[in-house]
């Protein structure tokens, strides 16, 4: 006998929350197994974290105004 066709439902809405949560989870992890066996992805983020204890950064509207300037946007 098939729950689904006889229009019951054996998850209420608490459990579906919880289930498109739990896939949310999911997802989030199967994209930081990506990046984590990305080489090249792995090191332009230890790059990104050494030019940052470096203070080799600027300010977002710092940035904005050297691509108006330089045409880029």
């Amino acid at each position: 006998m098939d729950l689904v066709s006889q229009g019951s439902s054996v998850m209420n809405d608490e459990d579906r929350a919880l289930l498109l949560r739990v896939n949310a989870l999911l997802e989030e992890l199967i994209e930081t197994f990506d990046i984590l066996e990305d080489g090249e992805a792995m090191r332009s983020i230890r790059e990104s974290e050494e030019d940052l204890k470096a203070g080799r950064v600027r300010g977002y509207g710092e940035f904005m105004g050297e691509l108006k300037k330089s045409g880029e946007v």
